[in-house]
C-alpha cells in the first residue's frame, strides 16, 4: 500500500490483498500506537521528576526543582561530603516567619529522602539575599549549619546566631547552640563557617554590639546606609556543643557584605571581609590565624580597587584553599581602578602577600560570588547580566565562562563525581523556588 504524501491521503485498499496482509497492517498500527503511549508515559515521568522531592529519584533533566512547589524558597547554599554526596540548604519564607531546610544528594544528584527543617522551632529563622545560611561537613560526616534567628523586644529588633548539628546525614538535627555570647539585642549576621581537618569549627560574623547608630547621610548608595560593624570569630572544639569566647578581629567592616572563612589542610584559618577605609573606600581584606583562631595577623588589603560607595554593595569575598595551600580570593569591585567586574587574586605565602588582581569577567555582578573547590583548583559561580543569569568559570581553563541558566539568582555549587552541581533561585512572578542543575 502506498501513501499519497502530496494530498495526505491513502488510496483505497486493493481487495485482492490477502487477509493476512490486513492483519499485518493492523499489527503495525497497533505497534505504532503502543510506542506513542510509551513516549507519553516517559514524558510524564520526566516532568514529575523535575519537581520531585521523594528520596532516590534521579533527576530526568539537567535542572529540577528541589524546594516544595508553591512555597517561597530562597538563599541556597551547598557543601560537599567526603563520600561524594553533597547537601543543599535553603530558607522557606512565609511572611515574617522562615525555616532553614536541608536535603542530601548522592554523587549523581539524586535526592536522598526528603528535605527536613534544621531549626527546632518552626518559623524562628530569618535570612535575606545578602545573608544565607552557612553549611559545612566535617571529615567524620557531621553536618553543621549556621543560621540566624529573629530577636524582638518591643521596638527593638535583632538577630542571634545558632549552630545546628546532624550526625546522621541530615536525617535529624540536635538542638541548636547559640554562638554570639552577648545578650544585647542587635545584629549578628553576614556569617560564614569552616571546619578544619581536626574537627575544629570556626564561625565568623559581623556584630554591632559595640557599634553606635550612624549619622544620617544624604549620599546613601547601594544597600541602605548602616553603621559599619565589627568582625567577630568564635570556635568550637567539641563538635559544636560549646563555643569559645567571641573575639573581635577587625572593625569598620562593610555592614551588609558577607564574611568568608577557609581552612588549609595544615590548619591555617583565613578570614575575609570587605573593609571600609578612610574616604569610604570599600576593599577586600584577609587575615590569617595559625593558632586555631586565637590570634590573627594584621589584615591585608587584597587590591586597591578605588571603590568609593556611600552605602553597602551587598557583596563580600569568597575564599578557597587548594591541596597545595594556595589561597584564592574572589570578589566583585566597581571602583575607579578598573571596569566593574569579578576579580581574583592568590596568595602562596599563607596570606602574607597577594598577586595582582586578575579580571575574571567584566560585568555587573549581584550578590556575593561563590567558589566551589574542585579536583584541579576551584570553580567560580556568580549572578551576572541583565537576565539574572548564573555563570561559572573553571580557574583551570583560561577564559572559560559558561552560562548555566537564566532566571537563576545567587548560585552556590559543589563538584562531585567529576560534575558541577549548581543550586540557584528561580522566580515566577513574585514567588521564588530553589533549583539544582547538573553542569
Amino acid at each position: 500500500m502506498s501513501i499519497n504524501y502530496q494530498q495526505g491521503q491513502a488510496p483505497l485498499p486493493d481487495l485482492r490483498y490477502s487477509r493476512s496482509r490486513y492483519l499485518w497492517l493492523l499489527a503495525m498500527l497497533g505497534g505504532i500506537l503502543l510506542l506513542g503511549l510509551v513516549f507519553l508515559a516517559n514524558r510524564a515521568i520526566s516532568n514529575r521528576n523535575r519537581t520531585s522531592q521523594e528520596g532516590g529519584l534521579a533527576p530526568a533533566a539537567l535542572s529540577f526543582q528541589i524546594s516544595q512547589t508553591g512555597v517561597d524558597a530562597a538563599e541556597p547554599v551547598t557543601a560537599l561530603a567526603g563520600d561524594g554526596a553533597f547537601y543543599v540548604a535553603w530558607v522557606n519564607h512565609d511572611a515574617k516567619q522562615a525555616d532553614v531546610m536541608i536535603a542530601r544528594f548522592n554523587s549523581d544528584g539524586a535526592m536522598q529522602g526528603g528535605p527536613i527543617r534544621v531549626n527546632r522551632h518552626a518559623g524562628v529563622a530569618t535570612a535575606w539575599r545578602g545573608d544565607q545560611p552557612s553549611i559545612a561537613v566535617a571529615q567524620d560526616g557531621s553536618v553543621y549549619v549556621v543560621w540566624t534567628a529573629r530577636v524582638d523586644d518591643g521596638d527593638k529588633h535583632g538577630t542571634d546566631l545558632y549552630l545546628s548539628v546532624s550526625n546522621d546525614r541530615a536525617q535529624s538535627f540536635s538542638g541548636e547552640v547559640k554562638i554570639n555570647d552577648d545578650s544585647q539585642i542587635g545584629a549578628h549576621g553576614m556569617h560564614s563557617l569552616a571546619v578544619a581537618n581536626d574537627g575544629r569549627i570556626y564561625v565568623s560574623w559581623l556584630d554591632e554590639r559595640d557599634v553606635h547608630t550612624p549619622k544620617p547621610s544624604s549620599k546613601g548608595e547601594g544597600h541602605h546606609m548602616e553603621s559599619n560593624r565589627d568582625l567577630f570569630i568564635a570556635y568550637s572544639t567539641d563538635g559544636g556543643r560549646t563555643f569559645s569566647r567571641n573575639r573581635k578581629v577587625a572593625s569598620e567592616a562593610c555592614p551588609c557584605c558577607k564574611t568568608a572563612l577557609a581552612v588549609s589542610r595544615e590548619g591555617i584559618l583565613y578570614a575575609g571581609w570587605r573593609q571600609v577605609l578612610p574616604g569610604n573606600f570599600r576593599h577586600i581584606a584577609v587575615a590569617a590565624s595559625t593558632d586555631g583562631g586565637t590570634t590573627f595577623s594584621s589584615p591585608k588589603i587584597i587590591s586597591d580597587d578605588r571603590w568609593v560607595l556611600q552605602g553597602c554593595p551587598v557583596s563580600g569575598p569568597s575564599l578557597a584553599v587548594d591541596a597545595n595551600g594556595k589561597l584564592k580570593v574572589l570578589w566583585y569591585a566597581a571602583g575607579e581602578a578598573n571596569a566593574p567586574g569579578l576579580y581574583v587574586s592568590e596568595s602562596i605565602d599563607k596570606g602574607n602577600s597577594f598577586s595582582p588582581r586578575q579580571l575574571l569577567s567584566q560585568e555587573i555582578v549581584r550578590g556575593t560570588p561563590a567558589l566551589a573547590p574542585g579536583k584541579d583548583g576551584a570553580i567560580a559561580l556568580w549572578q551576572g547580566g541583565s537576565q539574572s543569569e548564573t555563570k561559572v568559570s573553571d580557574f583551570g581553563k583560561a577564559g572559560s565562562i559558561l552560562s548555566v541558566a537564566v532566571n537563576a539568582e545567587l548560585p552556590a555549587g559543589v563538584v562531585s563525581n567529576g560534575r558541577l552541581f549548581v543550586a540557584y533561585i528561580a522566580k515566577e512572578k513574585e514567588k521564588r523556588s530553589v533549583w539544582l542543575r547538573k553542569v
